[in-house]
């Protein structure tokens, strides 16, 4: 039993690990919207075994970065602007609720590391760091806050979510600068506010913010091409 134990444990690090490479791939745009890949090839690529990779590519299935076709394999799927925003609707509600429960119940050491992921945001901003930084430090946000609001069916609905989200905001990252920055700001303020255990001031950095990232998201999808391109 001990030693199913440890072999399990070994193959959902393995999973998670995949899972995260993945989707940090997708969203960066090193595998290119409209191409089609194997799993095999993703196993290769990762060094690791394709049943790992198959486990991973279920559990990002709910984040629609990818289709997959049968006999054929991954496709990555090439999301509208009208999607986006359509996505924002759900997402919105299940945010209000996130951060009412994290301001009211994150633990201490929640409070501080939400403190501290709000001043690296506002570092990487004023020193305009590659955009892959700041999407790290969302993703630890993100999932920092669902696990603070203490309900763990939160983040099972919400953080699929996010992916979409992150592939949009790596792409324009450099077309608007301002708008980039108005956005990273906002999701430090959200931060404090919730670190403070303030849910009126958090609820209101979290309009300001959807209002930042609707403007975002309606920018052009141009930059698929320009990716093409380069």
């Amino acid at each position: 039993m001990e030693k199913y134990k440890f072999k399990q444990k070994n193959v959902d690090f393995l999973v998670d690990d995949a899972s995260k490479k993945i989707e940090e791939m997708i969203v960066t745009a090193e595998l290119k919207p409209g191409s089609i890949v194997s799993e095999k090839e993703i196993s290769e690529y990762l060094g690791i075994g394709r049943t790992p990779v198959r486990e991973a590519l279920k559990r990002l299935e709910p984040t629609h970065l990818f289709k997959t076709i049968p006999r054929k394999g991954i496709l990555i799927r090439i999301v509208t602007v009208e999607e986006l925003l359509l996505q924002m609707e759900p997402r919105k509600v299940l945010e209000e609720l996130v951060v009412k429960r994290a301001a009211k119940y994150a633990f201490s050491a929640e409070r501080e590391k939400l403190r501290q992921l709000a001043n690296e945001y506002r570092k990487v901003t004023e020193e305009w760091a590659p955009a892959i930084e700041s999407l790290r430090i969302d993703d630890e946000f993100n999932r920092l806050l669902c696990k603070a609001s203490k309900n763990p069916f939160i983040g099972q609905m919400l953080l699929p979510q996010h992916a979409l989200a992150r592939r949009q905001y790596y792409l324009n990252y450099f077309i608007d600068k301002e708008l980039t920055a108005r956005v990273n700001y906002s999701h430090a303020k959200l931060m404090d506010a919730i670190a403070d255990g303030d849910a009126k001031k958090a609820l209101l950095e979290l309009d300001e913010l959807f209002k930042n990232l609707k403007e975002f998201n309606s920018i052009s999808l141009s930059t698929w091409i320009q990716l093409d391109d380069n």
